[in-house]
């Protein structure tokens, strides 16, 4: 009996003991929705904290269909074992048992939806797919390949059902794109009744991939139509967009955002600068909101696991502490993408194999420590306060030039929390950092700012440039550049 079968036994057996009353056949949670209640989630009633492994799934076909697939980069180069359906729902269902093991109870899948491309003026999308034993290619949403990729993704959703996982989904939108938003229905009309697919993720990362100086309200007029639509569709599932963290604030304001929660992708650059944005986020982000991406890369040469395990610990702790609702790590297994930030970031090390279960092929990989946090955490025990790092206020501990300045309302109140951004003459590098309780701020670099921006949750935006014979020396002997006060206009937004 093939996987596919199986889960459409499955989900036949499912309704008949609906339609008997017998509630002894269903998995607790498992085939329920995720609802929010009051700011936070709950499955069947009961609270439901969310801690996710970022996982990229393929699509893969041949001249007669198509399905999901685990990550090509996930396997060793010298070979190519899922290349039959069969095989690779066996091995996707291995993967996502494992990650379940491993103290997971959701995925976040990337790729399978979000990965769209345009061809001219096509009226429909294109999602690169690999044919054969590997062969990069491009694949038409439209006609019968439309509903063979509808019936891969359903598949996923029954390998998530069948390992008790929750999956946040990421499609592909983009403001202006009607196309995207098509595809996207037709997406939600397929998975509306899936309880296994938690939420959909909207748009990643706009800070990287929209376009510059989108003003705040045109945001929250397209994030406002995509939640209407999305709610006319699938009403029982959640959406949510993956800001990159506090710079989004010029544009993606998080709290301008019409979704039901915020995800946020902070990651490890400079020393505390994730414990700092979790800091931001617990007191200046109004919505629920949850953790969509973290990570910090290990080697185990380079950079021990033991960092990775604790860096981990200490972000989950921080997360409850500052009022985070769930948790997500980027991702699954390392990769091969030629970057040590991006390749050793993974779970599981590509080194070794691991053995999940009874009937399904083992998994490419070996387990890494940091699995012991995801195993280990209780998201229910008191996580303390929400910790405010020493270098909070400059978290790149430099000196070598300032910004300093102050920001206001309307009405002459300070504004805290507030963010400044300073760029170089070339706007090829940038810090940033926040206003204080009295609105004051001291912005440090390592080069003297040409390029300027400022903004606040809920306020306007403002940007200008250093006059070069302005900036003055102080006592510090640090070149300084004052802004003055800066008034920014408080912003009144219909949900």
């Amino acid at each position: 009996m093939n996987l596919l079968r199986a889960c459409r036994i499955a989900k036949a057996l499912l309704l008949l003991c609906t339609v008997l009353g017998i509630t002894s056949c269903r998995q607790p949670g498992t085939r329920s929705f995720v609802s929010l209640e009051h700011g936070k989630f709950s499955v069947d009633g009961k609270p439901f904290f969310p801690v996710a492994v970022n996982y990229i799934a393929h699509l893969q076909f041949n001249d007669t269909t198509c399905w999901p697939a685990p990550f090509r980069n996930y396997e060793r180069n010298d070979r190519f074992r899922y290349n039959t359906k069969d095989s690779a729902l066996l091995l996707l269902k291995a993967e996502f048992e494992l990650i379940r093991k491993m103290g997971f109870n959701s995925v976040r899948v990337t790729n399978l939806a979000s990965d769209m491309k345009l061809r001219g003026d096509s009226l429909f999308p294109y999602l690169p797919a690999q044919y054969g034993l590997g062969r990069d290619s491009l694949y038409p949403l439209s006609g019968k390949h439309l509903e063979q990729y509808l019936d891969a993704v359903d598949e996923l959703a029954d390998v998530a059902e069948e390992t008790g996982l929750k999956v946040v989904l990421l499609v592909k939108l983009f403001p202006g794109v009607p196309v995207y938003e098509r595809q996207a229905v037709k997406l939600l009309e397929r998975l509306k009744e899936r309880p296994s697919i938690m939420a959909y993720d909207f748009f990643n990362e706009p800070l990287y991939f929209d376009v510059h100086d989108r003003p705040k309200r045109e945001v929250h007029q397209v994030v406002q139509d995509w939640q209407k639509l999305f709610k006319q569709h699938a009403p029982r599932q959640l959406t949510t967009i993956g800001l990159v963290g506090v710079p989004e604030v010029f544009a993606w304001d998080p709290n301008v955002l019409a979704v039901d929660f915020i995800s946020f992708h902070p990651y490890e650059y400079e020393p505390n600068q994730v414990l700092s944005e979790l800091y931001w986020y617990g007191e200046q982000v109004d919505k629920p909101w949850i953790i969509g991406e973290t990570s910090l890369p290990a080697d185990n040469d380079s950079v021990p696991y033991a960092e990775q395990l604790a860096f981990a610990r200490k972000t989950l702790t921080q997360t409850v502490a500052c009022g985070g609702v769930g948790y997500s790590w980027w991702q699954y297994k390392d990769v091969k993408w030629g970057r040590f930030h991006s390749d050793f970031m993974g779970v599981l090390e590509q080194k070794g194999t691991t053995e999940v279960a009874p009937g399904l092929p083992y998994v490419d990989g070996t387990v890494k420590p940091v699995a012991q946090a995801f195993k280990e955490f209780n998201p229910e025990v008191s996580a303390g306060t929400c910790e405010k790092p020493a270098n909070y206020y400059n978290f790149s501990s430099l000196h070598g030039a300032r910004l300093t300045g102050k920001l206001l309302d309307q009405d002459r109140k300070p504004i805290e929390g507030g963010v400044i951004l300073g760029w170089n003459e070339g706007w090829t590098r940038s810090y940033y950092t926040k206003s204080k309780a009295d609105g004051s701020f001291e912005l440090y670099g390592d080069f003297r700012f040409h390029h300027w921006m400022v903004s606040a949750t809920r306020y306007s935006m403002e940007r200008g440039d250093c006059q070069p014979g302005a900036f003055y020396t102080g006592a510090d002997s640090v070149p300084a550049y004052y802004l003055g006060e800066l008034t920014l206009d408080h912003m009144h937004l219909k949900e």
